[in-house]
């Protein structure tokens, strides 16, 4: 790749021969040519870092943020089955069945409505999105307009769920 101070000399050197202009005026352009050299250098690299902290800071690399409401997050185990539903501020949530089964699953909201996915090889409808919407009252928490073809899941959303203490 070309310097830019080896550009402009060159551009440089062509006006001073063309001009017949002395050895000090040659030795003044170059000096010149390289101060500019130096700044397009500072300048391309205080960019790059510009770029660099803008997508770290917005998070590109690791793609959209989940956000998951603060009355959601935490464990939540359900009345009627005893099971223990656990959401993460990151947009993850576990299932541990009373049998021992534990699921692992991605969560996306919308408001109050959030669209549960269980993650790919799990027992139960890997893949299957369902959606809920989620009605949070204190340490209780209840679903209500389902849209899931997941039985499974859909008869343990269905319950009504305890916050479990930290």
């Amino acid at each position: 790749m070309i310097r830019l101070s080896t550009f402009i000399c060159r551009r440089i050197d062509a006006q001073v021969f063309a001009a017949q202009s002395s050895q000090e005026e040659k030795q003044l352009c170059l000096r010149y040519a390289k101060i500019c050299d130096a700044i397009a250098i500072r300048a391309i690299g205080i960019v790059a870092l510009i770029g660099f902290v803008l997508c770290i800071s917005t998070g590109c690399a690791s793609g959209p943020k989940i956000i998951v409401p603060e009355s959601v997050i935490g464990r939540w185990r359900g009345i009627e089955s005893g099971a223990l539903l656990e959401f993460t501020e990151t947009g993850i949530f576990v299932v541990e069945t009373k049998e021992g089964v534990t699921l692992l699953g991605r969560c996306v909201f919308d408001a109050t409505r959030v669209t549960l996915r269980y993650q790919l090889g799990a027992a139960v409808c890997p893949e299957e999105p369902g959606q809920y919407t989620l009605e949070v009252e204190g340490s209780n928490m209840r679903t209500a307009d389902p849209s899931d073809s997941c039985f499974d899941r859909r008869t343990m959303m269905a319950q009504a769920w305890q916050r479990e203490a930290k």
